[in-house]
């Protein structure tokens, strides 16, 4: 059974999937009532599940959704596993720290001690597979306008949607030009015919120029299973090596 804890996280309101505002599992206060259904059907419930958000770096977050699955073993005796979701976070903007994966070992461990019946679960997801893939792509053209520099490239949301549909970051980098300074700010854009077809706003790239070949990094997640033929546009071929 799916649980809502109460409490979503995440990058973006779009990957927060617990909460008043999520449209996924039963509430904390709903559990009673449900269980009373279970028992007239004559059902088991086996395995309790919550997922409250992706990108997260806080190992506190599994440990606080075991414990809330573990204090549900009253209502569901039989259940002899917990998942407890994914969104395991990745460093994708400079400097960022990676997700310490001790403390979440030791948090994971805190919930087994106070519930050594329950096999544990994690969902890691996007958390192995992201670093890879890349997308790689050409640049079309660049301009100025109204004090933005725009460097269009050959493909956009239909490769790549995630950075239109809830603002994710990835990592832009200029392959042609990896001995020069990082020395204007651009946004890079794709051919799709909307305002939000945008790979990457206010990035610092060395002056880029027609041709030259962009890396846009940690694709190998919700990359090409989410592009489309969308302004019949080609998404960009997936290429394993």
């Amino acid at each position: 059974v799916r649980v809502d804890p109460g409490v979503g996280r995440g990058h973006h309101e779009h990957v927060r999937t617990a909460g008043a505002h999520s449209k996924f599992g039963i509430p904390l206060f709903e559990l009673e009532e449900f269980a009373k259904y279970i028992d007239v059907a004559g059902a088991r419930i086996v395995g309790l599940h919550a997922h409250t958000g992706s990108g997260i770096f806080n190992p506190c977050n599994w440990e606080q959704v075991g414990n809330c699955l573990a204090g549900l073993l009253e209502l569901f005796p039989h259940a002899s596993y917990a998942d407890l979701g994914g969104g395991l976070g990745i460093p994708e903007k400079p400097g960022e720290s990676p997700l310490d994966m001790s403390e979440l070992d030791a948090a994971i461990g805190r919930v087994k001690q106070q519930a050594p019946q329950l096999q544990l679960w994690l969902e890691p997801g996007r958390f192995i597979v992201a670093g890879a893939g890349a997308l790689v792509t050409c640049v079309t053209q660049t301009k100025g306008k109204g004090g933005i520099r725009y460097v269009g490239v050959g493909t956009g949301m239909n490769s790549l949607l995630r950075p239109a549909l809830y603002g994710a970051y990835h990592e832009i980098v200029n392959l042609s030009r990896l001995a020069e300074p990082a020395s204007e700010v651009v946004s890079i854009v794709g051919p799709v015919c909307e305002t939000g077809d945008r790979l990457g706003s206010d990035r610092l790239l060395p002056k880029t120029r027609e041709g030259d070949v962009l890396l846009i990094a940690n694709t190998g997640a919700y990359g090409y299973v989410m592009s489309s033929r969308y302004n019949l546009r080609e998404p960009a071929a997936e290429v394993v090596i």
